[in-house]
């Protein structure tokens, strides 16, 4: 299993007061959000309303055989290619996304980004969040970029 990895920012080199969004209203969102709540209190990171960064959290899921693009002027990025089927699979893939934030809030500077997806082509969302939440949250004291993780997992 491959994760895709992207986090950017200066990073939190140690814990801090966070403030958390309201909780999600999706049941999904809720375990994603559960999930990385957890991870940062294991790093010492606790909740508090005079928090100095915000914490929120995203997930996404579409079709993998379907590229997101970016357009600017005439120059066309893709954000998100599609993905091919491979030889002899026998269901399609989707693209399984989470992106995690951490904001200053005196300023709204983002601090942290951490995002990570996956192709799955029969596991279920629920059970693909806890491993997007520890890839996308891995480089939080130290932001790396672009990068790929191979795992033993799902599918």
């Amino acid at each position: 299993m491959e994760t895709r990895v992207v986090s950017s920012g200066q990073g939190v080199d140690r814990p801090v007061y966070i403030l958390q969004e309201e909780a999600p209203q999706s049941e999904l969102l809720l375990h994603a959000h559960i999930a990385a709540m957890h991870q940062l209190a294991d790093r010492g990171f606790m909740v508090s309303d005079k928090a100095t960064l915000k914490f929120a959290i995203a997930f996404a899921e579409r079709d993998a055989s379907i590229a997101v693009l970016s357009k600017s002027g005439d120059k066309v990025q893709a954000i998100a290619p599609a993905k091919q089927k491979k030889p002899l699979q026998n269901c399609a893939d989707r693209e399984m996304r989470l992106t995690l934030t951490l904001t200053r809030i005196a300023d709204g500077a983002e601090i942290y980004r951490g995002s990570a997806s996956e192709y799955h082509c029969k596991a279920q969302a629920v059970d693909v969040v806890p491993q997007l939440v520890k890839a996308a949250i891995a480089d939080l004291a130290k932001p790396k970029g672009a990068y790929t993780v191979t795992r033993q997992g799902l599918e």
